[in-house]
């Protein structure tokens, strides 16, 4: 597992192991999120998934505004969304709830076009740049 975990970190974070490591020390094992409780890791990912498509329907569709600049404090419109979407709790399945709530299934459409126009701006900054660790 190490050589694999270290190639990962190499490849993904442009991180090198601090030292020679042998088959002795579990790198991976100070991930608490990984020994303790490895499904959390989905979780936070879904979580963060649905966080955009949440707020990419709430700015476009209730209150009209760009998801980058809006500000739904205070609104009883999507305070009243929010509700019916958590008071069903785990009576519906979470995926029939959202379709039913924002019209789509889990996407990371919102997400994407939230930041098209920082990874437009990033794409300008680095035209011409080698990019990546080696």
């Amino acid at each position: 597992m190490k050589p694999r975990w270290w190639q990962y970190v190499r490849e993904h974070q442009g991180v090198e192991p601090p030292a020679p490591r042998g088959e002795e020390f579990c790198d991976a094992a100070i991930k608490t999120h990984i020994n303790d409780t490895p499904a959390y890791y989905y979780s936070y990912a879904i979580a963060t998934v649905l966080k955009f498509q949440l707020h990419d329907h709430i700015a476009r569709k209730i209150l009209k505004q760009p998801p980058q600049a809006c500000n739904y404090a205070d609104n009883k419109e999507v305070g009243a969304f929010l509700k019916k979407i958590m008071e069903k709790g785990a009576t519906e399945d979470w995926r029939k709830v959202l379709k039913d709530a924002t019209g789509e299934e889990l996407s990371t459409r919102a997400m994407m076009e939230y930041f098209k126009p920082l990874m437009a701006w990033v794409e300008k900054e680095n035209a011409g740049r080698q990019i990546g660790w080696e």
